[in-house]
């Protein structure tokens, strides 16, 4: 797959990394995604006004604590 490929190639940079998606991605897809890396893996909803606009997935060090 396409995006296995680039998120690999991003992992090579850094195994810190963050993608910024639509709101309607599946998230088991991005979940797979993580395998590809080491956990931890954090996913993270992006809001205005209570309404869902978009979906923060952090990956390594780069997670939310």
């Amino acid at each position: 797959m396409r995006r296995h490929s680039l998120f690999q190639v991003a992992q090579k940079i850094t195994p810190n990394t963050f993608m910024y998606l639509p709101k309607n991605v599946n998230l088991l897809e991005v979940e797979q995604l993580s395998w590809l890396s080491s956990p931890p893996l954090d996913i993270e909803e992006n809001t205005v006004k209570g309404k869902l606009k978009a979906i923060t997935v952090y990956f390594g060090d780069a997670t939310i604590t």
